[in-house]
């Protein structure tokens, strides 16, 4: 009976199951469209964020013993150069032997009296002559050897210093690599978010029309053009 009635329905104009039933049938569809497009969307969210790991996950990974690397060669902080070395360890081994050679052949030679003032005087100039000359050189043995070990050390503190910037541009390397990979999961998990927002958004909106075409086919009255302004206006909700 109820068939019948709504054939004549049908007939008569007053009757708009089929047109619900359509619309329901599209509304239906652009809800699996909806989900196609946002399991795209995820997809990609995913690849995305793969790659992004790809360029920066080993990186970033490496950031944290970078920067305690640098931290260890930095140490307690600046050397400062320092010199042990004393006057004597560079007196000529054989200057007494030198010194005393020489008050000898004073005292050899001839025509003098060894005990007079003036023989004294000249051994005593002699000898401060001779202790004089030993101690400049044995200074400026030690100054060359000063010398060389201050090249020696600021040589190393020029390796050290390149060292320490090469662990300084390491760890800024992998600190960069550690903000873009942050900022990616940052992206990843904002876009997940907006993407699970239209997602809800969409369902209600098209949940809702196609409640209101189902109710306008229980009551049996409205035209096709009233079920499809009811469409339009709940997805522009």
């Amino acid at each position: 009976m109820i068939n019948v009635l709504d054939k004549v329905g049908d007939f008569l104009g007053i009757s708009n199951k089929d047109e619900v039933a359509a619309g329901q049938n599209s509304l239906d569809q652009l809800m699996a469209d909806a989900t196609s497009v946002g399991q795209q969307n995820r997809q990609l969210y995913g690849d995305y964020l793969n790659r992004m790991q790809g360029i920066y996950g080993q990186g970033a990974g490496q950031y944290a013993d970078a920067v305690n690397n640098l931290a260890n060669a930095i140490g307690e902080g600046a050397d400062s150069f320092g010199y042990t070395g004393n006057v004597n360890d560079f007196y000529d081994k054989f200057a007494n032997q030198t010194m005393q050679a020489s008050i000898n052949a004073m005292k050899n030679m001839g025509g003098q009296n060894l005990f007079s003032s003036d023989f004294m005087n000249n051994l005593t100039n002699r000898q401060a002559a001779l202790a004089s000359s030993q101690w400049e050189k044995a200074y400026d043995k030690m100054m060359q050897d000063r010398q060389q070990q201050l090249q020696e050390w600021q040589a190393g503190q020029t390796s050290k210093q390149n060292y320490l910037s090469n662990l300084g541009s390491l760890a800024s390397l992998y600190g960069n690599d550690r903000n873009q990979l942050a900022n990616a999961y940052g992206d990843y998990y904002s876009n997940l978010a907006s993407q699970n927002n239209a997602d809800l958004q969409t369902r209600a909106d098209l949940t809702s029309s196609r409640t209101n075409l189902g109710l306008q086919a229980d009551n049996g009255f409205g035209t096709l053009l009233g079920a499809a302004g009811t469409v339009l206006g709940g997805l522009a909700l």
